[in-house]
């Protein structure tokens, strides 16, 4: 039986903007690892998410899907609902709105990361959703703690690669790892 050791004053908040459910997924395993690690943490819809970040916050994750090269916009959504017969996740605002209205408390630790495709590999060199997360981060005043990270889909539509669950769940630990006691 493993002995599970939280650190009351950690917080982690995951946001996540997801079309199809893979980001979702990889956000809902982050913030398992983060919990693994002895930091609360929740995975947060980006719909859902306030923009004023709580003060008790001691890490903030935001991830996204590469749609265009970049982090979605509107026009991208609309286009992605069109690709599934089920309504895609986040039907509303999106991260690059989110970082538009957001509010960080001052040097709060941030990381960020994307979902993309695995193939073709010349084209997805392209894609930067995670570095303009990052990027957006940054202009709120967050201080990144780690590289963003990036976890590969099949398809437009996905599924996620093999593998790629049990890696978003590792990072979750080291993001956690890294923050200090």
């Amino acid at each position: 039986m493993a002995l599970m050791i939280t650190v009351d004053d950690m917080k982690a908040v995951v946001i996540y903007e997801s079309m199809f459910g893979d980001n979702q997924q990889v956000a809902r395993e982050v913030a398992a690892g983060l919990v693994d690690s002895g930091v609360d943490a929740e995975a947060v819809e980006v719909g859902e998410a306030p923009t004023t970040v709580d003060d008790d916050v001691t890490l903030l994750v935001v991830g996204s899907p590469n749609h265009a090269w970049s982090m979605p916009r509107e026009q991208t959504r609309q286009d992605a609902a069109t690709k599934s017969d089920k309504p895609i996740i986040s039907q509303g605002r999106g991260v690059r709105e989110w970082l538009d209205d957001a509010a960080l408390p001052p040097g709060l630790r941030t990381a960020a990361y994307d979902t993309r495709g695995s193939h073709p590999k010349a084209v997805v060199r392209f894609d930067h959703a995670s570095t303009s997360i990052e990027k957006g981060l940054a202009r709120l005043g967050g201080t990144r703690v780690a590289r963003a990270e990036h976890f590969l889909v099949a398809g437009m539509t996905g599924p996620l690669e093999p593998g790629e669950l049990e890696r978003a769940r590792a990072w979750g630990i080291q993001l956690g790892a890294s923050l200090p006691a």
